[in-house]
């Protein structure tokens, strides 16, 4: 067994490792992470510890806080522990959700489409790479509410190659009533084989994503904070070149960034990469969003190590160009440059959906097993005039993909 193989076979364990190391390595020279304050102000009020504010008024006294009630109140319990306690503690999880993620997009691209030695070095590769830029999300930036929405895309994944319907709304209406800017994975539902599934996961993931949030809109005041724009738009954004720098974030930019991420995530699931609508989502994110942090990139390289992983592409492109373009955007300080780097990930978003070669995730979607039989090929072909969502893969594809004399570690 060659080093290479060696590597391959302990490949969830060494991404672990880098992203729980880069974690550790910055806890340990700059101490527990400062930015989890979101979390440990919405515990007080949510726990009932502040004798000022009512748990249900929380969003009408707190409207900058763009997280959802249910992992506000999930990580309640943690966030009510000591500062260093809780902030290590969540720093330490959200690093082990990189091996996790590599974990679940291995195991998807594998039942899809059979072990191959290819899947398992661009998990290497891939999840090695994006280690430096998660850890962002974990320290600097302490949002485990992005890294919900990471798994619980990858969840949904799942859930669509098993077909069920009312399970892939419930977590994509989870994600979307999380963290807002997750809306735009809800056309994901549209992969789904039927009218009737589809309508079930739709209004799985409605429910999902509104009803925690009708005890707090349904007091007095509340509706009207948080739907008021309160950011400021900085200069070194795609918005604040175009002239919007020191002026507060228009509704209406929100609402189209939010359209824009829909459009994007419906129109690559239509052109069969399914597995790249998280980073199409957060490309749009981007795009408009009125102050790109570093945290922002997590999600989004998270998002291209799936697209790399479950679409078998023969290198990890994607990967490597998020991972490239983060580090320009914090090395080089000038807001052109900056927004430029920003605005990459959003032409990589529209090159996929442009491009025509192969349906990297099969033109079958999640759930749809490839024709085994000539007979069965040439009645599929029939159904659906050798275009359709059961057309199988080129026999060019299927031997690029799949070594025969290999064994799966």
């Amino acid at each position: 067994m060659s080093t290479l193989d060696r590597l391959l076979r302990l490949r969830h364990v060494l991404v672990g490792l880098s992203a729980v190391g880069v974690v550790l390595s910055y806890l340990t020279v700059f101490g527990t992470p400062d930015d989890w304050w979101y979390f440990r102000d919405a515990a007080v009020v949510l726990a009932g510890r502040d004798p000022a504010v009512s748990p249900g008024a929380f969003y009408r006294t707190h409207p900058g806080t763009w997280i959802g009630p249910v992992p506000l109140l999930l990580w309640t319990p943690l966030a009510l522990l000591p500062e260093a306690v809780g902030g290590w503690t969540v720093a330490l999880l959200s690093a082990a959700a990189v091996p996790c993620a590599t974990l679940l997009a291995e195991s998807l691209s594998t039942a899809r489409w059979g072990p191959s030695r290819r899947a398992r070095l661009t998990v290497l590769l891939a999840g090695c790479a994006a280690a430096p830029v998660w850890t962002e999300v974990c320290t600097t930036y302490t949002h485990p509410e992005d890294v919900a929405v990471v798994l619980l895309f990858l969840g949904a994944l799942h859930a669509l190659h098993r077909r069920r319907p009312v399970l892939t709304g419930l977590l994509l209406g989870l994600a979307a009533g999380g963290k807002p800017w997750a809306v735009g994975l809800l056309p994901l539902v549209v992969v789904l084989p039927t009218r009737a599934g589809r309508g079930r996961a739709a209004v799985s993931a409605l429910l999902a994503a509104a009803l925690p949030w009708v005890p707090f809109l349904s007091v007095p005041g509340t509706l009207a904070a948080v739907s008021g724009s309160w950011a400021v738009v900085f200069a070194e954004t795609p918005l604040g070149v175009a002239g919007l720098a020191g002026q507060v974030y228009p509704t209406t930019a929100r609402l189209s960034q939010f359209a824009l991420a829909v459009l994007l995530v419906a129109a690559v699931v239509r052109r069969h990469r399914w597995s790249a609508a998280l980073f199409c989502c957060v490309a749009a994110r981007l795009a408009l969003e009125p102050q790109v942090l570093d945290y922002h990139w997590a999600s989004l390289v998270l998002g291209a190590v799936v697209a790399d992983v479950v679409g078998r592409r023969p290198l990890p492109l994607l990967s490597g160009l998020v991972v490239l373009t983060y580090h320009v955007s914090r090395s080089v300080d000038v807001a052109l440059v900056e927004a430029g780097a920003q605005l990459v990930p959003l032409a990589a978003a529209l090159a996929l959906v442009l491009h025509r070669g192969r349906a990297e995730d099969g033109p079958g979607g999640p759930g749809v097993p490839a024709p085994r039989s000539g007979a069965d090929l040439g009645v599929r072909g029939l159904q659906h005039g050798g275009v359709g969502p059961l057309q199988p893969r080129r026999a060019a594809d299927a031997v690029e993909d799949h070594e025969p004399q290999e064994r799966p570690a």
